[in-house]
């Protein structure tokens, strides 16, 4: 039905309409196209994503239903002694090219021309694959929002970069459990460096979706589960911080006395 809306030029198809109709991905789907990026035919990969596509996939559901779930596979290769350091990384980086590619198309129904609010996205240092954080910038730069996305960047770095621009939110993506610490101190360090004094800080990766506590823990306000309630999250932050902020100025005001009718209440 799309493409037959298409072709008689009866205007863009509803986006309900085109969800209706759009090829459903699978763990089958997933399968093939694992073995497809570990193959050493570059083109491979490449072709079954151009099958897909042209079977009526959406380019998100390529993002949440394809690319999200096969790294996540590769990484429990990985973990399972299934593929080298070497194989994941070339993997990924065939995926990340996909998902270049496929960028222009994902942002071509953004409409909005004023950014929402700016957010910084990295991770942890020493991990390298930043396809999640990618993905998720994508999602929010749909969404209105300005992005800047980096590969881990030094503590020096970032706290520079908080204590000369303005982020509204900082994303940090994190793989694995022994990296919280760091990222506890990391998270307390930007907040004191931060121009922003409301600065939020969202977090993704699979061990908060395992234990969504540990988000309180590392100083975090909130967890993205995928990259597709990512803007909703950071819109929630954004307004938790502009609240925050008009309040601060009547706090300055009542001063000793805002303290003094608050123990009073407290009696």
């Amino acid at each position: 039905m799309p493409r037959l809306l298409a072709s008689h030029r009866a205007g863009p198809v509803p986006p309900a309409l085109s969800m209706a109709m759009a090829r459903e991905l699978s763990e089958r789907d997933v399968d093939g196209f694992v073995a497809a990026v570990r193959s050493v035919d570059d083109s491979r990969a490449v072709q079954f994503l151009r099958d897909i596509l042209a079977e009526g996939a959406t380019v998100e559901a390529v993002y949440l239903d394809l690319l999200a779930p096969s790294a996540r596979r590769l990484g429990q290769m990985w973990d399972n002694d299934e593929c080298d350091f070497v194989e994941v990384t070339v993997s990924l980086g065939r995926m990340q090219r996909m998902l270049r590619d496929l960028s222009q198309v994902f942002l071509a129904d953004a409409t909005r021309s004023e950014p929402v609010g700016s957010v910084l996205l990295t991770c942890i240092p020493g991990e390298q694959h930043t396809l999640g954080i990618i993905m998720v910038g994508e999602f929010l730069l749909r969404d209105g929002w300005r992005v800047l996305v980096g590969a881990p960047w030094s503590e020096s770095d970032l706290l520079t970069m908080v204590g000369t621009e303005w982020f509204d939110v900082i994303g940090f993506s994190v793989g694995s459990e022994s990296r919280l610490p760091l990222l506890k101190r990391d998270i307390r360090r930007l907040k004191s460096a931060s121009r922003n004094p409301h600065l939020q800080f969202m977090v993704g990766g699979q061990v908060f979706s395992d234990d969504p506590t540990l988000v309180d823990q590392v100083g975090a306000n909130a967890i993205a589960g995928d990259a597709r309630e990512a803007p909703q999250i950071a819109r929630r932050l954004l307004d938790a911080a502009q609240r925050a902020a008009s309040d601060a100025p009547l706090r300055e005001a009542l001063g000793d006395h805002g303290q003094f009718s608050d123990a009073l209440r407290r009696e």
